[in-house]
């Protein structure tokens, strides 16, 4: 098991979580309105306590029993994180990504709605920032009755007191004026501590003074009223809950209360979609709108993050043999890297989020199957070397893959939304017995990942790298996580693990996703130079950046084989080469190499040793053939890189540099 260091397992104070305050708006709903008597400290603790126990039961008694098969252990997987797991987008890509996805249906909302389903968009996102703006007022309140007993605290006081009728009813005892200017601030504090329902209250008037008439009415229908669930609906909530769609209660007909904003960004979706229910028109554009969006996103990462990639949207081409076409969304080409992402908009369907078997594996084959499937037909295609197959884009532009050699590809399905943790690897579907060639997958992102990606690895060469170890991951090891725990562990050591010592085992993520929460400001210019993880030691640092500011069509092949090494073994050859080129050691006609095997690959990298500068650049490119025809042999290489250092030489670098890629011949 992998967790963050120093980090407490375990309940916090209340133990509460978000699926908790959930389940608590349900239930309060489901009676009628109480009387405006603000509830004791301790009566909130015990009816927190209550909602734990209520989910621990619900959860006990569902359990599998002994003996459960697979498809009833992994519906309980299902099940459970549908339970917790929250928020495919962060709040800043929710705020951007949902807008400019409905933005694509605006048309067809406005004429079945009479409003686009952006602007409603943009407006809950604007009620969290009013959320967020009030707090703040509410927390300056405080700091002025903590700081500054007196006219300041009194005048704090006096404004509470004009906004809320529940103040005036809590501030009798203070009008007597038996308290001291300090008693009188504290007494305030404690009123102010309990006025939070103000900061969540909307009237009608002030939605439709901010977006209008029809947005403010399309606001009320997102509510619900107390006594608007039944009781005997309570045992379904976990799992359907209904204020995941209408997260306002209406307090009456003129009033919302949004008690909970954040699950605007947790089931923005959802809330859409139940606007749209029974619309065809409506469904059908929503559909078309998904699927634009998600593969323009996915253009646009790729051709900042790999601002030296050739990408290619939309590529068709026909099997000669068969006949039939077949198109893939967005391929970028580097040099002899391929990367190949598959758009899959499709969405999990209510009853499989639910853990219904058939629904699962239809779901799980059509988003997460599929693409690998999409992809490898590719794959093959490029691996046959064949001359006779034409692909264009979208623009009908042919695309050119470089024929010097066979191409490195990376498969990705990329998808708006999946189950955390389990569709992130391919065990599972390989256990469901959905996958029938490990050759076929390819890992599943959503898109709020693949942007995190882009975010945290924000140089090309970190951003390429990266995906190109993910897509073998589950070659390394097995494990059991998301995404964010693995960009976590790459931060961290650039997966440069030994497999041997996992063999066996399968790696368990917990709480080990430190290394990528919270907001970052990646840099503008993608194409400066720098890696992510451990450090290059220096020799190879300079190595890597002027390989990666040079013209070489082989720099990106050589830039991975370098990262894929462990440092420490990096070290020992630059440390072996200083002392070589200082007098020390022995080192003349030598070669000294790493080896690291990643998936069905082995890469090499070497350091020849020469006293003397070949003669010419044919005379090096002989020298260093031969040095990776031995290594191919002796070692198994597939990818070799060959780098000249002479003794005499002025550069800090390397004398000359060569790479060579071989079938794969197994360890020796």
């Amino acid at each position: 098991m992998l967790k963050e260091l120093g980090m407490q397992i375990g309940p916090g104070p209340s133990g509460m979580e978000q699926v908790h305050a959930e389940v608590l708006q349900a239930f309060a709903l489901s009676v009628g309105r109480g009387t405006f008597v603000p509830a004791s400290p301790r009566s909130m603790v015990r009816i927190w306590s209550l909602v734990q126990s209520n989910l621990d039961a619900y959860l006990r008694s569902t359990a599998p029993g002994q003996g459960a098969d697979d498809d009833t252990q992994l519906a309980r997987r299902v099940r459970l994180r549908t339970i917790y797991h929250r928020n495919v987008f962060n709040s800043d890509d929710a705020a951007e990504i949902v807008p400019g996805l409905l933005s694509l249906m605006d048309r067809a909302s406005e004429r079945e709605l009479g409003y686009r389903l952006s602007d409603l968009a943009k407006a809950m996102f604007a009620l969290i920032d009013d959320v967020a703006d009030r707090f703040s007022v509410r927390v300056e309140r405080e700091r002025a009755l903590r700081n500054q007993p007196g006219v300041a605290a009194d005048g704090v006081i006096e404004t509470m007191i004009e906004e809320s009728h529940i103040a005036r009813r809590m501030w009798r005892i203070g009008r007597g004026g038996s308290l001291s200017p300090e008693g009188r601030a504290w007494a305030g504090f404690q009123m102010a501590e309990m006025l939070c329902a103000p900061i969540f209250t909307f009237t009608r008037t002030e939605l439709v003074t901010r977006f209008g008439i029809q947005i403010s009415d399309a606001l009320f229908t997102l509510s619900l009223s107390f006594g608007s669930i039944r009781e005997e609906d309570l045992g379904k909530v976990f799992l359907a809950n209904p204020v995941w769609g209408r997260p306002f209660v209406a307090l009456d007909s003129d009033t919302l209360f949004l008690p909970l904003p954040f699950l605007f960004v947790s089931f923005p979706f959802t809330i859409v979609e139940g606007l749209m229910a029974g619309n065809d028109t409506l469904n059908e554009a929503y559909g078309v709108a998904r699927t634009r969006y998600l593969e323009d996103d996915i253009e646009r990462i790729v051709r900042k993050s790999l601002p030296s990639a050739r990408v290619h949207r939309g590529v068709k081409w026909k099997d000669p043999d068969t006949k039939v076409e077949y198109e893939h969304d967005v391929i970028a080409i580097l040099g002899m890297q391929v990367l190949i992402f598959e758009a899959k908009s499709g969405k999990l369907s209510p009853s499989a989020k639910r853990g219904a078997a058939d629904r699962l594996r239809k779901n799980f084959k059509a988003l997460f199957i599929e693409p690998g499937i999409q992809a490898t037909r590719l794959e093959s295609l490029l691996a046959s070397r064949r001359n006779d197959v034409e692909l264009k884009d979208h623009k009908g532009e042919v695309v050119q893959f470089e024929t010097a050699g066979p191409s490195q590809v990376h498969k990705f399905g990329v998808c708006i939304e999946q189950i955390a943790g389990i569709t992130g690897s391919r065990r599972f579907f390989r256990e469901l017995g959905l996958l029938e060639q490990d050759s076929a997958w390819a890992p599943i992102l959503t898109l709020g990942e693949l942007r995190m990606i882009a975010d945290r690895l924000d140089t090309e060469v970190s951003f390429l790298h990266y995906l190109t170890r993910r897509m073998t991951a589950d070659d390394l090891f097995d494990f059991s996580g998301d995404e964010q725990d693995l960009l976590s562990m790459y931060l961290v050591n650039r997966f440069i693990i030994d497999p041997r010592a996992l063999e066996g085992r399968q790696l368990l993520f917990h709480e080990a996703d430190a290394a990528v929460r919270g907001r970052t400001t990646p840099r503008s210019d993608r194409s400066e130079f720098a890696t992510h993880g451990p450090e290059l030691p220096p020799m190879w640092n300079l190595i890597a950046k002027e390989i990666y500011h040079d013209a070489d069509r082989h720099r990106f092949d050589i830039l991975i084989a370098i990262l894929n090494q462990s440092p420490g073994a990096l070290e020992r050859i630059a440390h072996a080469v200083r002392r070589w080129r200082s007098g020390g050691g022995t080192g003349k006609g030598n070669t000294l190499s790493s080896r690291a095997d990643i998936g069905n690959r082995a890469y090499v990298v070497a350091v020849h040793m020469a006293s003397e500068l070949p003669g010419s650049s044919d005379e090096w490119r002989d020298k260093a053939r031969h040095i990776a025809y031995d290594l191919h042999e002796k070692m198994g290489a597939s990818d070799c890189v060959v780098v000249l250092k002479s003794r005499r030489s002025r550069s800090p670098t390397f004398d000359g540099i060569s790479f060579f890629r071989f079938p794969r011949i197994g360890p020796v």
